[in-house]
């Protein structure tokens, strides 16, 4: 919340010197929000330890990435069993139980989006291979497996679910995490 406000606070401030500068005005002033007179002493002051402040708000985006290239890529492989055990209660028609075992956030297919990106970030994949994995943003087969797993989790949703389509959704979701699986193979994970 802290660190929030110091951004807003320091765009607010960074937005008031570049109105000056393009005033050419030596001396002026405004109030903020909180009541707090800003004058140009004072914007010079905060444009000092600004880049500290974005320094050590990048370090702490930083400290959060804590998975390991091998180890998303091995979630991955787990999360493709977990579709597989999805797909043994379609067989049996528990869809209750397929609900109720999608819905458990330690899966590591309700995972992929993060393990996916921390693979893309790594340099193990060559340029290629990432933009063949794509991400929700940029299409691509990790794109599809983000998508059919969206799918069948919103279908189940439904109080009157379509499970022909939950089938063909899962389906496919385990068809483009396969080819994800593979890409990964080949460039040597």
């Amino acid at each position: 919340m802290m660190n929030t406000r110091l951004k807003l606070s320091s765009l607010w401030l960074s937005l008031w010197i570049l109105i000056a500068q393009q005033q050419q005005v030596q001396s002026f002033s405004a109030i903020n929000q909180d009541g707090v007179i800003i004058n140009r002493q004072t914007a010079l002051k905060y444009i000092v330890a600004s880049p500290i402040i974005w320094s050590q708000a990048s370090q702490i985006a930083q400290a959060k990435v804590s998975i390991k290239p091998d180890a998303a890529f091995q979630s991955l492989i787990a999360a493709r069993q977990e579709l597989n055990t999805a797909s043994k209660y379609l067989s049996t028609k528990d869809y209750e139980g397929l609900k109720d075992y999608l819905s458990d956030p330690s899966l590591n297919i309700n995972n992929y989006e993060e393990n996916a990106g921390v693979l893309l970030a790594s340099k193990q994949l060559d340029a290629e291979s990432k933009k063949e994995i794509g991400t929700i943003r940029r299409y691509g087969v990790g794109a599809d497996v983000i998508i059919m797993f969206g799918s069948v989790k919103s279908e189940l949703e439904e109080e009157e679910a379509n499970f022909v389509s939950v089938s063909k959704s899962l389906k496919r979701c385990m068809d483009a995490l396969d080819e994800v699986i593979a890409i990964c193979k080949s460039n040597g994970f």
